[in-house]
């Protein structure tokens, strides 16, 4: 049984396609510690199965901010907000692990996009994902939050800040 997606539980249409910033693709963060990540792949999770084999960790938080200097503080915002004990499940900084995939070519484009697998191409997969300032999704998870905060559920995060 396939669950409805955002657009369908929320009313709220997602953009047709990214504006190409490669930030999903230079800084990814996965909602789960990487031991769990490897279990997940191993009891046959598909998503963490693609994701694992196209993603590369970058060695240290700093290596992920040279990498994508559009937007390095989207480390630290990342780092702050799933480090906090407020959300379902609060990591210790030493837990997160950035990710680049490793098909994006030095002009910072895709180069298996119409090949990609199924989790790029539904990226984001939800309304809680931590985008970088700028993304082409960016009011797509506002509006989901608008629409979640009508229906009563809190949203966790910083006022000042976009996620």
């Amino acid at each position: 049984m396939t669950q409805p997606s955002w657009e369908a539980l929320l009313g709220v249409a997602k953009p047709g396609s990214c504006n190409l910033k490669a930030a999903c693709c230079s800084v990814a963060v996965p909602s789960v510690p990487v031991w769990e990540l490897f279990q997940k792949a191993a009891q046959g999770d598909e998503t963490s199965r693609d994701f694992l084999s196209v993603f590369v960790p970058h060695p240290t938080h700093q290596a992920a901010k040279t990498f994508y200097p559009e937007d390095p503080a989207h480390i630290d915002r990342v780092l702050r907000m799933v480090t906090t004990q407020k959300t379902r499940a609060a990591l210790q900084t030493e837990q997160v692990v950035f990710y680049h995939c490793r098909n994006l070519g030095a002009d910072r484009r895709c180069q298996i996009y119409e090949d990609r697998p199924s989790f790029c191409r539904d990226y984001p997969a939800s309304p809680m994902a931590l985008l970088v300032k700028g993304c082409g999704y960016q009011n797509w998870i506002e509006a989901c939050k608008v629409r979640l905060a009508e229906l009563g559920y809190e949203i966790v995060g910083e006022e000042s800040e976009t996620f």
